[in-house]
């Protein structure tokens, strides 16, 4: 699999975003080098309840109007996360999971990053 590269052009204008979003594509990354796909999960968990609320914080402390889209989109992600481990706990072949969640992360990450945040960023200034 292709490994995931940062780009400048996925830069929100905010150093400490920019540097969580460098930390998913890490993840990312792991999980395509052979970590297990429970751990990756795990880890992204761990991500997600950090720097979704964060961002949330942020762009609720500038008045950002797309804020209840934005939570929306960030909640449709939970909830794809939940099922992913739960399909792992419950032992459905993991194997084939690791393709298809490290291709749904990589297309919804610069996806979420080009469109979605890049649409906050003069917001943050």
């Amino acid at each position: 699999m292709d490994t995931l590269k940062w780009h400048d052009s996925y830069s929100v204008g905010d150093d400490h975003l920019d540097e969580q979003h460098r930390g998913l594509i890490l993840l990312i990354n792991r999980l395509d080098s052979g970590v297990s796909v429970p751990t990756a999960l795990d880890e992204l968990q761990i991500y997600v309840d950090e720097h979704f609320r964060e961002e949330e914080r942020m762009l609720e402390a500038v008045d950002y109007p797309d804020l209840a889209a934005h939570k929306r989109q960030h909640a449709a992600f939970e909830e794809w996360l939940e099922a992913s481990r739960q399909a792992c706990r419950s032992g459905e072949v993991v194997g084939l999971l690791r393709e298809s969640i490290s291709s749904y992360l990589k297309t919804w990450l610069v996806n979420h990053i080009l469109v979605s945040d890049k649409a906050y960023s003069d917001y943050l200034d």
